[in-house]
């Protein structure tokens, strides 16, 4: 029997989506896109308080599938309907999860892949590691939403050189443009991110969650627009038990145990 192209691990309160197609360097064909997206959705389960999307030491993710491409094609009638119906459903999970979502990267993330890093809300790089927008090789455009994402991480002018030239990024050059928060050493990416995963398993969730929709809301918002969102936003959550626990624990300088209510 064959292994999963997607693999689903429950760490308790930590969800962790793996996709595990190693001989390819962790590619994505329809029958992976389709496993993620389905993991992904599982994710939601409010019983999670962190989502870790990673590969393996060969590779977070090599992009799309070309040799199944080639073969047989993507497996939808139309590129469109593939990106549509298929790789932006996962993506979208991702984006909008009411959670932390965070990356470990080992090897290579290139094409699509870089999609999903793009849309994690942490990423842990391997000091070997890198990210290779690399459609431009193909004559293609990046698609997944990286265009988007990654024009407002790091600038316009990095982004489009990033995509035009296929420009491959270490690790180090991802960490001081902002395109990830930590490096670890190789092989240590995923445990470095399940460390994060604990520690962000332990805070407000609601806080969390609304803090992160914010913060992506506001790339299509005006600064005033913004500023009416977060006060009726706060409104809601002064008061709430959770609230009310942060402040008690603060006074009594002790540890909060947060419960999402």
């Amino acid at each position: 029997m064959s292994e999963p192209k997607v693999i689903f691990e429950d760490h308790g309160n930590i969800a962790v989506i793996k996709l595990n197609r190693p001989e390819k360097r962790n590619a994505l064909d329809p029958e992976t896109v389709l496993l993620f997206n389905d993991y992904s959705e599982k994710a939601k389960d409010p019983k999670y308080r962190a989502v870790v999307i990673t590969g393996d030491e060969s590779a977070f993710c090599g992009g799309a599938d070309l040799t199944a491409a080639m073969e047989g094609g993507m497996g939808w009638e139309s590129v469109e309907q593939g990106l549509n119906e298929g790789y932006h459903v996962g993506l979208n999970n991702l984006v909008y999860m009411d959670k932390v979502v965070i990356a470990a990267v080992e090897g290579a993330c290139a094409g699509i892949g870089c999609a999903y890093y793009l849309s994690s809300d942490i990423s842990v790089m391997a000091k070997s590691s890198f990210f290779q927008i690399g459609f431009s090789k193909i004559a293609l455009i990046p698609d997944g939403g990286s265009n988007w994402l990654l024009t407002k991480v790091v600038g316009y002018q990095q982004a489009f050189r990033m995509a035009a030239e296929a420009k491959r990024v270490s690790a180090e050059e991802c960490l001081s443009l902002g395109m990830c928060s930590e490096i670890s050493e190789d092989g240590q990416a995923f445990d470095t991110a399940m460390e994060l995963a604990k520690h962000y398993a332990t805070l407000a969730p609601r806080a969390i969650f609304k803090t992160k929709h914010l913060m992506r809301d506001s790339f299509n918002k005006s600064y005033e627009d913004n500023l009416k969102a977060e006060a009726k936003l706060q409104e809601e959550m002064v008061g709430r038990k959770d609230n009310i626990e942060g402040v008690t624990a603060f006074i009594e300088k002790r540890k909060p145990n947060f419960t999402g209510e």
